[in-house]
């Protein structure tokens, strides 16, 4: 009997790892993952808006969301219009520090539909700022890895600055 293995570089190669830091509890930055009020505000990329948002975070829960844009340039210098719809199962659900979520296009151009990765998100809080490891794993091509890289770190911007808009908000209310 033979056993077959990937190199880990090929794996490596079809993996997604993103580090980011927010100044912000972990408690928040947990309810801007899970609560659906909060995800529209920076769930997907800039030029994009998120809608039909639905989550059950639970282990077993379903979640599904609707990204949309009118004009967005792909890389190729034309604006298209995109409306593109995503969801998957909550796998694992450890409140404020690891989410574990199953993630799939039901048509996506340019990337690979009918393919489902799994998310892997870590938080960890040290002096009021909340560490992200975020993990995306297995990607069938090189340029699906990069779509999701471009894609989640503009996504990822978009959270730092709603996650400003927040605890400003907060403070002018005296909640902080």
């Amino acid at each position: 009997m033979s056993t077959a293995t990937v190199s880990p570089k090929v794996a490596a190669q079809h993996e997604l790892h993103i580090t980011r830091v927010f100044d912000a509890p972990r408690e928040l930055v947990w309810k801007m993952w899970t609560d659906p009020e909060h995800m529209k505000h920076w769930a997907g990329p800039r030029q994009f808006a998120a809608t039909n948002i639905v989550n059950d975070p639970r282990p077993g829960g379903k979640w599904r969301l609707r990204l949309y844009t009118d004009g967005f340039d792909a890389g190729d210098g034309e604006l298209k219009k995109f409306d593109l719809w995503q969801g998957g199962e909550n796998l694992e659900v450890v409140e404020p520090e690891r989410l574990v979520y199953t993630f799939k296009w039901d048509q996506n151009p340019g990337l690979s539909a009918n393919v489902e990765t799994v998310i892997t998100i870590n938080l960890e809080e040290h002096d009021g700022k909340t560490t992200m490891n975020f993990h995306q794993a297995f990607f069938v091509t090189d340029k699906d890895r990069d779509g999701h890289v471009r894609g989640w770190n503009s996504s990822f911007d978009k959270l730092q600055d709603y996650l400003g808009e927040v605890q400003t908000k907060e403070g002018m209310n005296g909640k902080q």
